[in-house]
């Protein structure tokens, strides 16, 4: 069914306006335009103008969204392009010329889609060009415009070439037709158009071709003249106050009104009029809302949905031991669903792809999203957590009642990813398969940041004020300027302030960059260039759509989103550590070992599970069933969470669990009374209030997506349907205001449970083979900036010892080796693959490394370069050699001169024992003994950070980190999950110190603190700087007050107050003497609540006095004291001064 526009919209519905724009620029002229489509339709209709064109600079990324703006507005929308034209599009050198075209009809926009994806496919350098041969090859059904000033017969008018400019017009007439080719001419109010306007006019004559006026629009409003100059600038990483930055020479690339641009061509009325004679010929109807779902290829002719069913049916087979009648009836109803809706192809698709990537040995997730919900999808193996067990609905994925596209999206392991890609594109043809672009928008504090810099305002200026931006994703400047808000206060009392924000204002919002959706795939029923325009930004580069995700979907097409998720990498790489067949995919969801485990709020490293909040709701639910690890998935995010204690209290006995009304024990058991899923607000809604599936769909999108005029309709409806079920209308309003109240915090069961099961299976592993498990989670964050830091202390508190890298055990990946995980030669920084696995291939083909020399006579020096190799020493990975690490350091370039030679003699098929005469070095019988001499301790320890990124023989803050923490309130490693301009107290060893001088001639400092766990960097500025600079010094602990900074992605400390550490000597025990014969009743149980304020490591000894004779009493485990001195004053005037020994 085709969405053209409404025939109620026709043209006369709309009075017309005597000009219509046919050059136009949107925020799709990446960087250059500044017209946003939704208020450029608007304009034109407000200026009654019966059309309005888009040609925005080599692609067509805006097209489908100007037809159905501009429809909605009642405006024609004429769908162009303003094309790079090259005289040769293959060949790799600069030049071009721009050239207007537009669609006349579809067989134009089909042709437009064509040239545009050309242009990137066949002649993208550094522009998408086309040629002479593409333009001729694809001219039906387009309307010619010669171009602006930057097009050819523009350009050689303005450099004194007439006869060449005759030549391209007559070139452009012979291609397109001398009824489709029209000279173009504009007024932006320079001087060249000035001189050339009258000789275009004249060649327009002289060739009996018609002139049409044109605007060359770049941004909406005369007032956005400025902004779309900061715009420029912004492209070219200049700055306004720069007087000679690339700017328009003037202010007039505005959206004109009709009476503007007839007194711009007062001299050519008939230019301006030709306007509307080119919109009325041009007639595009795009088919919005169909469904162009590909076949999937069958042998035989056979019927996609019978097969379907004979796949759905052996599956059904395999997954249940007894096929009960209910599981028939809800496959039979799911399947009957499929057929109507047309959508057998689609399944038969996923389930291919997904068949195909866990035969080749990639991993697939066991459901995403709503898919889980289907028992279809279940027998075929596309989702692994049974729907029927763990109550998911099918209407949760498709809905009977309303035809559109399912969703399924599917996680692969990040590695085998683009394998899975790459089948799809070779079964369904490449020209066929896509990845989706992405249009990346500058938002509120991005525009204020873009707007300070091209105003060249000092950056921490204008990052104080962008930070007055609250964070997320729909944060905007007119919210953050009403009554009350911290940028309101600051705009309305300093001018530089007004100055940013009201120049950021018109750059919000608008496209920054264009890049790859990070999952999604289109696939076609056709050669996407028939649908679709593409994008390649040279050969090696992914093709992707030109137009973005919602565009793609309104097509009609196949999208379909396929995402890495680490975790899977991380279980493939455990459970090929762990060998023995393990088969993750069968383990069983009762382990208890598991649940116990995970009820200790042991979890780092698992998924889903590890953040410190997770771990605190791990602890208060103590789960012992997979609902549990579900339920907890569900209720971790903000506004749920504050059902995690009901739900533990009400699990764990300690909160009466009662029914409003006992229909819903079936519904809300499993979660104690606690209704927190979607899933289930639709079983009360077909069960109580006696809605089919597809309006109890349609509530819960009425509700999620808030849409009052929907829901008041379905209030009355339930409430109705729940009173002929016999419910008190108490009961029943109880329930819609749950239900309206759940859009809050409601979440889809289907997708929690998916996750749960990846999370049991990490936190199995991590049970039952933990050495296997963290040695294959730590391999899989070896490139992530403190997170390896993170689980080798994670290891230690697990009891299991890591050890550093060393070429004659480790693997290149981290490995267990003799029930220790050993570091893998690819951690080391320098190290890449190729040398790791030439070390190993040296080390597996001729024994373990006896020296340095022998190591640099065996590994390919063209792998294990000098980098490489001073790293490995540095690290202590050749310290199983026996000798020094400072002694190798003073060898190396000898050993590798000799390893080079002697490596190079091999090549060559002779050895030295062959060599002739005296001249010639022969092979020594003893190499040069490598000298005793090490580097002091703290030296070696600086040399293993520089070269792995951490300590891991032993941490510098290993003695004194008990203290340390006592002093601070913050780890390194979680400040990136703090809340931005928190203060907070960390401590740590400075790693490295680096000074600068700001442009007020100020000192500056950053510096990098360790400590056991994470890194963090800290700027210091001159305020702070002044009273702490002599202890800014490499290898000093600090303990440092400093407020958090999130900025584009990083998290840095601004310091508010640094301070020494001082490590005390730590009391081993703390003893205490009284005389029991003298003390008062109760004493002990005082002095047991006073150890309590002070919990700490210390055990307490109290020696007593009594009638029997001295006795020593040792207080329990759980009286450990922190021994400091305000413990020691409370202990003193407790039991006296004599008594604290």
């Amino acid at each position: 069914m085709g969405c053209g526009p409404d025939p109620a919209l026709s043209l006369s519905a709309v009075p017309e306006a005597p000009f219509v724009h046919l050059h136009v620029h949107s925020e799709y002229s990446i960087l250059d335009g500044a017209c946003r489509i939704p208020g450029l339709a608007a304009r034109a209709a407000e200026l009654e103008m019966p059309a309005v064109s888009l040609t925005d600079h080599g692609s067509l990324a805006g097209a489908v969204q100007l037809y159905q703006e501009a429809t909605k507005q009642g405006v024609k929308p004429l769908i162009g392009c303003e094309l790079y034209v090259a005289d040769d599009r293959k060949a790799q050198q600069k030049g071009y010329a721009h050239l207007t075209l537009l669609a006349e009809n579809n067989a134009g926009y089909s042709n437009l889609i064509k040239l545009a994806s050309a242009g990137y496919l066949e002649g993208y350098y550094y522009k998408p060009r086309v040629d002479w041969e593409l333009l001729e090859r694809h001219s039906d059904g387009l309307v010619a415009l010669s171009g602006c000033l930057s097009g050819r017969v523009a350009k050689a008018m303005e450099e004194n070439r007439p006869n060449d400019a005759a030549a391209d017009l007559d070139r452009l007439a012979q291609i397109f037709g001398r009824d489709s080719t029209y000279v173009e001419i504009q007024n932006a109010g320079l001087d060249i158009q000035q001189r050339i306007n009258p000789m275009l006019a004249e060649l327009a004559t002289t060739a009996k071709l018609p002139l049409v006026a044109t605007g060359d629009v770049h941004y909406l409003m005369h007032e956005d003249a400025r902004a779309h100059e900061a715009l420029l600038c912004i492209q070219s990483g200049d700055s306004l106050k720069n007087p000679n930055h690339w700017k328009f020479d003037t202010d007039q690339f505005y959206f004109k009104t009709p009476a503007e641009m007839a007194a711009d061509f007062a001299d050519y009325p008939e230019a301006v009029a030709r306007t509307l004679e080119i919109a009325e010929r041009c007639k595009v109807e795009l088919a919005l809302g169909e469904i162009l779902l590909p076949k999937f290829p069958l042998p035989d002719g056979r019927d996609a949905f019978d097969y379907l069913v004979e796949l759905c049916e052996k599956g059904l087979q395999k997954r249940y031991d007894a096929v009960t009648p209910e599981l028939t009836e809800r496959l039979r109803f799911e399947l009957k669903t499929i057929k109507e809706m047309g959508f057998a192809d689609y399944f038969l698709i996923v389930w291919d792809f997904i068949g195909w990537a866990k035969r080749n040995g990639v991993s697939v997730g066991p459901g995403r999203g709503s898919t889980a919900g289907s028992l279809a999808a279940y027998c075929l193996e596309i989702t692994d957590v049974d729907p029927i067990r763990y109550g998911l609905l099918f209407e949760r994925m498709l809905n009977p009642g309303r035809k559109s596209m399912p969703d399924i999206d599917i996680d692969f392991s990040v590695a085998g990813r683009d394998r899975v890609i790459n089948y799809v594109a070779e079964k369904y043809g490449r020209d066929r398969v896509a990845q989706i672009i992405t249009f990346g928008t500058m938002m509120a504090r991005a525009a204020v940041r873009d707007a300070g810099r091209v105003l060249e305002i000092p950056y921490g200026t204008v990052d104080k004020i962008a930070k007055l931006i609250p964070e997320g994703p729909k944060v905007y400047l007119d919210d953050c300027l009403k009554g009350g808000a911290e940028l309101k206060q600051a705009y309305d009392a300093d001018p530089l302030v007004k100055e940013i924000v009201d120049l950021a204002k018109p750059l919000e919002g608008l496209v920054r960059q264009d890049s790859i959706h990070a999952a999604g795939v289109v696939i076609a029923d056709r050669p996407l260039t028939e649908v679709v325009p593409l994008q390649q930004k040279g050969a090696d580069q992914e093709v992707v759509t030109q137009f973005g995700m919602w565009d793609v979907e309104a097509l009609g097409l196949l999208k379909m989103d396929f995402l890495g998720l680490r975790n899977l990498d991380v279980i493939d790489k455990a459970v090929e550590l762990v060998g023995n067949g393990l088969d993750i995919a069968k383990l069983p969801l009762d382990d208890r070992p598991t649940y116990e485990m995970l009820a200790r709020g042991e979890a780092a490293g698992v998924f889903q599970f590890e953040s410190s909040g997770m771990r605190e709701a791990l602890r208060q639910v103590k789960p012992t069933e997979f609902e549990d690890l579900i339920a907890l998935v569900a209720l971790y995010r903000p506004g749920p969470m504050a059902y995690i204690p009901v739900y533990a209290k009400r699990k764990n006995g300690q909160e009466a669990v009662t029914f409003i009304d006992p229909r819903l024990e079936p519904i809300t058991g499993v979660t104690h009374a606690t209704c927190i899923y979607q899933e289930q607000y639709l079983e009360i809604a077909k069960q109580i209030a006696g809605f089919s599936p597809a309006e109890a769909d349609d509530l819960r999108k009425a509700i999620g997506k808030k849409i009052h005029e929907l829901m008041a309709s379905l209030k009355d409806k339930f409430l109705e349907g729940c009173a002929q079920s016999g419910t008190t209308p108490q009961v029943a309003n109880q329930l819609w205001k749950d239900m309206e109240s759940s859009q809050d915090y409601s979440f889809n069961k289907s997708h929690a449970a998916c996750y749960a099961l990846i999370a049991y299976r990490t936190a199995w592993l991590r049970a039952h083979h933990p050495r296997e498990y963290m040695a294959a989670l730590i391999s899989s964050v070896m490139n992530t900036k403190d997170r390896v830091p993170f689980y080798v202390a994670a290891c230690t508190e697990m009891g299991i010892e890591v050890l550093p890298p060393d070429v004659n055990y480790s693997a290149c990946d981290f490995a267990v080796v003799e029930g220790k995980i050993r570091f893998g030669l690819n951690a080391v920084k320098n190290v890449g693959d190729p040398a790791a696995r030439a070390i190993i291939a040296a080390r597996e083909e001729g024994g373990p490394f006896e020296s340095l020399w022998d190591f640099t006579e065996r590994v390919d020096p063209q792998c294990a370069n000098k980098r490489a190799l001073e790293s490995l020493v540095k690290c202590g990975a050749l310290d199983s050699t026996g000798a020094t690490r400072r002694g190798m350091l003073e060898c190396i370039e000898q050993a590798l001169s000799w390893g080079g030679r002697t490596q190079a003699d091999k090549i060559a098929g002779q050895g030295s024992i062959f060599d002739l005469g005296d001249e010639v070095e022969t092979a020594p019988k003893q190499h040069p003994e490598i000298p005793h001499r090490e580097y002091e301790k703290n030296e070696l320890l600086r040399l293993e950070k520089e070269t792995l990124g951490l300590y891991v023989s032993e941490h510098p803050l290993n003695a004194v980190r008990d203290q340390l923490r006592r002093k601070t309130d913050a780890t390194l490693a979680e400040l990136e999950r703090r809340r931005d301009g928190e203060i907070v107290t960390v401590g740590g060893i400075v790693s490295a110190v680096k000074q600068v001088t700001t442009k007020k001639g100020e000192p500056m400092v950053f510096v990098r603190l360790d400590d056991v766990i994470g890194s963090a960097e800290c700027v210091v500025f001159n305020s702070v700087y002044a009273s702490s600079h002599e202890l800014l010094v490499p290898d000093a602990i600090l303990v440092v007050k400093a407020r958090i900074d999130h900025k584009e992605g990083e998290t840095k400390l601004i310091a508010i107050e640094v301070s020494s550490f001082e490590a005390t000597p730590e009391r081993r025990e703390v003893l205490l003497r009284i005389d029991a014969l003298r003390a008062k009743a109760g004493l002990i149980r005082e002095l047991a609540a006073l150890v309590k304020e002070y919990p700490g490591e210390a055990p307490v000894v109290v020696a007593l006095e009594t009638s029997a004779g001295p006795k020593t009493l040792q207080l329990g485990n759980e009286y450990r004291v922190q021994p400091v001195p305000d413990f020691f004053a409370e202990a003193k005037a407790l039991l006296g001064e004599a008594a604290v020994v």
